[in-house]
């Protein structure tokens, strides 16, 4: 494969990546206002181990240190501190992750 070959089939997945972050970012998040209770199920409790983030970097530090490959897929959530990218094979594991930004809790499900 050439070289111009490989960095056309990258420059399409960041580009399929980009237009899939704009896409997610017209998905109406659920706040406490408009949550409703009945639709609240106990079915599936314990199937998935939550991943609990203790610790971020950033996205340039990650790539840098090879934590982070530039084509992995990552979905993208806003926290009180700023975007947050969480890599989509470590999501579709766990299916839950949850931490704390900013001194306010966040949670991300997939």
């Amino acid at each position: 494969m050439s070289q111009s070959t490989c960095l056309s089939g990258s420059i399409l997945k960041t580009v399929s990546t980009l237009l899939l972050l704009g896409l997610s970012a017209n998905i109406h998040a659920t706040t406490a206002a408009d949550f409703d209770i009945e639709r609240y199920s106990t079915a599936g409790a314990g199937w998935f181990e939550t991943f609990h983030v203790q610790e971020t970097q950033a996205l340039q530090q990650a790539l840098i240190g090879s934590k982070l490959s530039t084509d992995m897929l990552v979905l993208v959530t806003e926290t009180a501190t700023g975007k947050l990218a969480l890599i989509k094979d470590q999501m579709a594991y766990h299916h839950i992750a949850q931490g704390i930004a900013g001194g306010r809790s966040w949670m991300v499900t997939f």
